[in-house]
């Protein structure tokens, strides 16, 4: 067994909001967000919603090709739902925080 070393760095310590309730906070945090994001952008609100009508496999090629065409709207996601990234990141999920929280919906 090899022995630790001053020069090995420790590792860090857990994240103390790395539970249920901030989670849920993200969560609905990211999700306010996102509503008033797509109430400002009426286009991108009816493209996703047209998107989600379609067959799996048809509305995932879709997404694409519509942010493709709008990166801009694209990027501005990605910042909203960064909170949500961040805390997968720092919490050490290995899925993401809102499937996490799908699982509630089953009980």
């Amino acid at each position: 067994m090899p022995l630790a070393s001053a020069d090995d760095p420790e590792p860090a310590p857990a994240a103390t909001d790395c539970n249920a309730s901030t989670l849920a906070k993200t969560v609905n945090s990211v999700t306010a967000s996102l509503s008033d994001y797509f109430a400002a952008h009426p286009d991108a609100n009816q493209a996703l919603i047209d998107i989600t009508r379609q067959p799996a496999f048809v509305a995932m090629g879709q997404v694409d090709g519509y942010f493709n065409d709008h990166p801009d709207e694209a990027n501005d996601l990605r910042a909203i739902q960064q909170p949500l990234k961040d805390y997968k990141d720092r919490c050490g999920m290995e899925v993401s925080p809102t499937d996490a929280l799908t699982v509630l919906a089953d009980i």
